[in-house]
């Protein structure tokens, strides 16, 4: 049974959301307590997982099978390690989630569907978690995109909120397709659709098997956890209420596509060119997002690129042959960015704007909130001792390792341009970081009003998130970060030390200081005005993404909507016209024919006689012919 005991919170969590829907808008405080409640127990259950140590073995449990066609389909479950802790990870986030949203959305007149899909969320990605089917699997992955529509489009009164979910929907949507076809061919393949059977027959697949079924899954990676080039849903996502911002871009959704490439790790280790395209894919990323991070004035903005950079992280270290160093910084990532997000949700309800540019002196008005984000954006950083320097640079170790050529099976220059990429990053992340400090909490309040920190309902999701993204790093000192129970047969999920080196620390750390002192300087120079400023005509570019969304609609959306409006006339002008022509004609012959049938018995007599006379006549005519 151990191997269904790490179902119960995916359960847990779906049963609240069905109840949820049942209990309807008007039942709010039974909506509260079915959320809430429902989130505690699905967390303490994660936990006590976790915590049973010598008595919970890793464990696949097979149910039902379901035959097909094709390969059966088995509805199993797989606990292990790397299972238990993300169920961890997402089952925290989620109740700090819910608690926070009772307070944050009090005046939302639909807060039992949106507490009902964010329960749902939460089943998905724990679903994604112990799936030991790939079909399965596949199928809370597709639930989370339905739940990730529904909540960014939360306030579907806003044009901007319903086009935000839109486009996450249909982005998404891109890469689940590759997603589903990667999952057939391994399938198909190897004559199942279990896990363990995939990771089984990976040594004897083909070359060619093995680099498509990994491409394609790289497919729905990518747009499930917002990389290059189909990042460009998660900024815009922003549009969604703040809660569905964090456990979007901390715990779920985006956290599935690091997840699926460390459970199914031995494929992508098998195939050269999928390592490859996961190191370009995280060196474009990490960069490429952090600087679009140095010039947007929305701070959830700010957050959202920066969610884009640290899961490139994770994809490079993915790409360098360190599984362990990605799904550790996933656990602290999910601390520092859920924290990040709550707290900018924090100062925008006592703002009123999500813009820094209206903020400003917050920090001796609202010193929970300075804390708490200054934890969370310094942790992000990188900044000793908080739990973001050793997750992060136990990627950048990784990387150096694989660039000296040390890890089996990675080419060294896949190692080589993820540490450039990394070092980089990490200026740039400490600039972005310390920019939005100084704009949000030092100098002079720009914006109207008496904002002060929030109520306990509030804070307290605050506090208790703030726990982990300061601590959680050190547990990475230890072997026994990933409990040693949990040592999985079915990955290469290992216990291990993820202590960076040292040499690499110290010189990560001056990088750092260098981002911060260089933002602070400019800052200093002139308090009143945007950092940002030294960017030049460069800011425009950077703020908007390196233009990727314009590039997309010129080169993608401008000609389909081009070509949809020419299917149009085509069928309005030449289809549709022969339709109404037929009619028309049909219109134009009956109205002739009409005074025949006028319901006058003479006409109809007099018409008979005239038609048998002609019929004689034309028989006369005919004999005399013949004759």
């Amino acid at each position: 049974m151990s191997g269904l005991w790490l179902v119960a919170p995916a359960l847990v969590a779906s049963v609240a959301g069905f109840a949820l829907l049942v209990l309807g808008p008007a039942a709010r405080r039974p909506a509260v307590a079915v959320a809430v409640t429902g989130g505690a127990v699905g967390g303490a259950v994660a936990i006590g997982t976790l915590l049973r140590g010598p008595w919970l073995h890793p464990a696949l449990w097979t149910g039902p099978v379901v035959a097909t066609g094709g390969p059966p389909i088995a509805l199993s479950t797989i606990v292990d390690g790397l299972g238990v802790v993300v169920s961890v990870m997402v089952t925290v986030v989620a109740v700090a989630v819910q608690v926070y949203s009772v307070d944050y959305l009090r005046a939302d007149r639909r807060y039992a569907s949106y507490a009902a899909f964010v329960s749902l969320f939460t089943a998905a990605m724990l679903l994604v978690v112990v799936a030991g089917n790939l079909v399965v699997l596949l199928v809370g992955w597709e639930a989370m995109g339905l739940c990730s529509y529904v909540l960014i489009g939360h306030d579907r009164e806003e044009p901007v909120a319903r086009a935000a979910a839109f486009k996450a929907f249909l982005t998404t949507r891109i890469g689940d397709a590759a997603f589903m076809v990667g999952v057939l061919v391994l399938g198909f393949s190897v004559g199942s659709f279990q896990i363990t059977d995939v990771i089984a027959h990976v040594p004897s697949m083909s070359p060619g098997v093995r680099t498509v079924a990994a491409l394609l899954l790289i497919g729905g990676v990518v747009g499930k956890s917002a990389q290059f080039p189909l990042h460009v849903w998660l900024p815009d996502a922003m549009a969604g209420p703040t809660p569905v911002s964090a456990l979007i871009h901390a715990a779920t959704m985006v956290a599935a596509g690091v997840f699926v490439v460390a459970r199914l790790y031995p494929l992508f280790l098998a195939s050269a060119a999928a390592l490859a395209v996961l190191g370009v894919v995280a060196t474009v990323g990490m960069l490429g997002a952090a600087l679009a991070a140095c010039a947007q004035d929305d701070i959830k903005r700010v957050l959202a690129y920066s969610t884009v950079s640290q899961l490139a992280y994770m994809v490079g270290a993915l790409a360098c042959g360190s599984p362990s160093a990605a799904v550790f910084h996933l656990l602290v990532h999910a601390a520092f960015k859920s924290l990040g997000f709550l707290a900018a949700g924090a100062l925008i309800a006592a703002v009123g704007s999500n813009l820094m540019s209206r903020m400003g002196g917050l920090g001796r008005r609202m010193p929970l909130a300075a804390v708490t984000m200054t934890i969370a954006v310094a942790s992000g950083a990188g900044v000793i001792p908080l739990a973001g320097f050793f997750s992060k640079d136990s990627v950048v170790s990784a990387a150096w390792d694989a660039a000296r050529g040390g890890v089996a099976g990675v080419p060294a220059w896949i190692g080589a341009i993820v540490l450039a990429s990394a070092l980089a990053t990490v200026v740039v992340t400490a600039a972005y970081s310390a920019r939005l400090l100084l704009m949000t909490f030092a100098g002079r309040y720009r914006g109207a009003g008496d904002p002060h920190d929030p109520g306990p309902l509030i804070a307290g999701p605050l506090v208790v998130l703030a726990v982990p993204a300061a601590a959680l790093g050190v547990l990475g000192l230890s072997r026994d970060w990933l409990p040693r129970w949990a040592q999985s047969p079915y990955s290469l999920l290992r216990p291990e030390s993820l202590a960076p080196a040292t040499g690499l620390a110290t010189f990560s750390l001056v990088l750092v200081v260098i981002g911060g002192a260089g933002a602070w300087s400019v800052w200093r120079a002139d308090p009143t005005a945007d950092p940002a400023r030294v960017l030049g005509r460069l800011r425009t570019a950077f703020e908007a993404g390196f233009y990727v969304d314009r590039l997309y609609d010129r080169v993608l959306i401008g000609p389909l909507r081009r070509a949809s409006r020419a299917v149009v006339r085509f069928d309005d002008q030449v289809i549709g016209a022969a339709v109404r022509g037929t009619a028309s004609e049909t219109d134009r012959t009956s109205r002739q024919l009409r005074p025949w049938q006028n319901g006058n018995p003479q006409t109809y007599v007099t018409g008979s006689l005239a038609a048998v006379a002609v019929l004689l006549a034309v028989t006369a005519v005919s004999l005399v012919v013949l004759a």
